[in-house]
């Protein structure tokens, strides 16, 4: 597992009616399954590449001010949102998922000392689209 964190962190998120959202916290998983396949007479299994997952979640921490209305009817009507960004630091990655679907949401409301919270979960739905460059980028 690999952890890239940095102070230069840029995450868009863009919906149908362009609203504009405050992000508080979020992380980006990628796994890639594994398929085992035993082999009789050979010196071991056979091992290949199996599905790819792309999956995320995010805080957003201005949740009355923006509605978050992409979010749910991302939910409810299955319309995607697009969510690109960057990280760099000690490392750099990039992304700009263009299909991605919300899977989960969770509201925190408190008093009027707390804010209030939504903390929310996508996935990618064409990962077999996903592909890898390395370089640099222009700072």
């Amino acid at each position: 597992m690999g952890i890239i964190t940095g102070d230069k962190a840029k995450i868009y998120i863009s919906s149908q009616d362009g609203t504009i959202f405050g992000i508080s916290d979020f992380s980006l998983t990628i796994d890639r399954g594994t398929i085992e396949q035993p082999q009789v007479g050979a010196a071991g299994n056979r091992l290949a590449e199996g599905a790819l997952s792309i999956d995320g979640s995010l805080t957003c921490c201005r949740f009355a001010a923006s509605g978050n209305a992409p979010f749910l009817n991302s939910i409810v009507s299955s319309q995607v949102i697009r969510i690109s960004g960057s990280v760099s630091g000690s490392s750099l990655l990039q992304w700009s998922f263009a299909s991605c679907q919300v899977t989960g949401y969770d509201v925190s409301i408190g008093d009027a000392n707390t804010i209030t919270e939504a903390s929310i979960d996508f996935t990618v739905l064409d990962p077999y689209n996903v592909t890898y460059s390395s370089g640099k980028i222009n700072d």
